[in-house]
């Protein structure tokens, strides 16, 4: 008997078969019949957190502001009828206001764990780990969504008329905290557009870049954050563009400086019109290879580039589409930290960063 024959080890469910395939995820080896199994109940665990997360989105939708509170409110403007009616009017709108920022915030992290799922589905890239890790964002995003604003009433004593203040109760600090601490490995980035090259002129606080000359003169935009580790989301609106599509979105690396064909530089990754897709200064149109369509995307679009570093992968998503595209990184090639890096094409073309 060979000594490579000696190695051979079963398939660990049928234990007859010689394994021909070890799972990443949970490092057992299976045949080529038990593997298709094997990954059909990836599939259902994925499709059970699929059903959880949009009945917890149903929920979080239908959250309201506790009726106590407002009653509080209303007790109060009651002793004091007219002295008091601006004050309470003020703090109604305070309390709305925090409550929709957490709302919204919820809302927020919940359409970044779709993106997440939806992204590594459409590449058929999870196992184990990513499914653990998905079940404890829900169940922490459902943790989050139970949490109500209290009201606290501050007397000033030297006035006539005592001011209303909201607070957050302990809880709710609490769960901020741990929020805070867990948004470095899934978070959605504040970024902006910071260094230009070309007749690109940035507006709204670094937030819109407009293309302000035509002709075929690219204008090159990269973007203010670094990113070396955790999995980061930027948003992304096309404002305007003229047909035919032509914009790139995609990953250069910092230690790089823009310049002219940055597209065709060995440390670029990323998607542009006429389906053509960069990677390390090799540029392709083969969709069936790599399936990503320009002509598809329109105007008002919202794109997420998403930055999976621990993966060393950038995804392109469109959420109209419900499409995601993945390209692999060669840290070797674009090295750490990584920047958003746009290309504008026409005159007129528009992108905005959508702050969350």
């Amino acid at each position: 008997m060979s000594a490579s024959a000696m190695h051979k080890l079963p398939c660990v469910t049928c234990n007859k078969s010689t394994g021909i395939l070890t799972c990443h995820g949970c490092q057992r080896i299976f045949c080529g019949k038990h593997v298709i199994e094997h990954r059909q109940e990836l599939a259902a665990q994925l499709d059970s957190i699929v059903q959880d997360y949009d009945l917890l989105k149903h929920e979080i939708s239908g959250l309201t502001i506790d009726d106590s509170s407002i009653e509080k409110i209303n007790q109060w403007e009651e002793e004091y009828v007219k002295k008091i009616r601006l004050a309470a009017e003020t703090s109604r709108k305070n309390l709305q206001n925090s409550f929709d920022q957490s709302k919204e915030q919820l809302i927020n992290t919940c359409h970044d764990i779709a993106v997440g799922i939806c992204t590594s589905r459409t590449a058929d890239d999870y196992a184990e780990n990513e499914l653990a890790l998905w079940k404890e964002q829900l169940k922490q995003l459902k943790s989050e969504s139970s949490i109500q604003c209290s009201i606290n009433i501050t007397e000033n004593q030297k006035s006539i008329v005592h001011s209303l203040t909201h607070s957050k109760n302990k809880s709710e600090q609490k769960q901020t905290v741990n929020n805070q601490q867990s948004s470095s490995s899934n978070s959605s980035n504040q970024d902006k557009f910071l260094d230009v090259l070309g007749a690109v002129k940035l507006e709204d606080k670094g937030h819109l870049a407009r293309q302000k000359l035509g002709d075929g003169k690219y204008s090159y935009i990269q973007g203010q954050s670094l990113y070396s580790t955790g999995r980061h989301v930027v948003r992304i609106k096309i404002e305007k563009y003229k047909q035919p599509y032509h914009i790139f979105f995609g990953c250069k690396s910092s230690q790089t400086i823009l310049k002219n064909e940055m597209e065709k530089s060995v440390d670029v990754v990323g998607w542009f019109g006429f389906n053509q897709v960069y990677e390390h200064g090799q540029c392709s149109s083969n969709c069936k290879k790599h399936k990503y369509k320009s002509n598809l995307i329109q105007q008002s679009d919202v794109i997420h580039v998403i930055f999976d570093c621990n993966e060393r992968t950038v995804y392109l998503f469109n959420s109209r589409l419900n499409i995601a595209n993945k390209l692999q990184v060669n840290v070797n090639k674009t090295p750490y930290p990584w920047q958003l890096l746009i290309i504008l094409s026409h005159k007129d073309d528009c992108v905005k960063m959508i702050r969350v």
